[in-house]
């Protein structure tokens, strides 16, 4: 399912609750980080920032509030989360693929 916005929106938040398999991820003692691309431009981040773990981390939520320049070019993109554990360890959100996000003319 993608997301969608309007270009230069910030709101809502981008909300997911994160999960692997069908089971829901425990994010206790874990940061996240919000990454997204435009397809055009895969390897290049148009946004690399923390994430805020909502709620009980038990529940695996995470949400990013769009910064001033994140929506700011029209296009689409492909987004995902990258887990930090307190070991170092990283997993990224989904697995495979991406998450959709369009940015729009408004």
């Amino acid at each position: 399912m993608s997301f969608t916005l309007k270009q230069n929106d910030r709101e809502p938040p981008y909300e997911c609750q994160l999960t692997a398999g069908g089971d829901i991820l425990d994010l206790t003692g874990c940061t996240v980080e919000f990454l997204m691309s435009l397809t055009t431009t895969p390897t290049v981040p148009k946004v690399q920032a923390a994430a805020t773990i909502v709620g009980d981390p038990t529940n695996g939520t995470v949400s990013y509030q769009w910064g001033s320049a994140d929506t700011d070019t029209i296009g689409t993109y492909r987004a995902r989360w990258l887990i930090t554990y307190a070991s170092g360890h990283q997993r990224t959100v989904p697995s495979a693929g991406y998450l959709p996000i369009d940015i729009e003319t408004p």
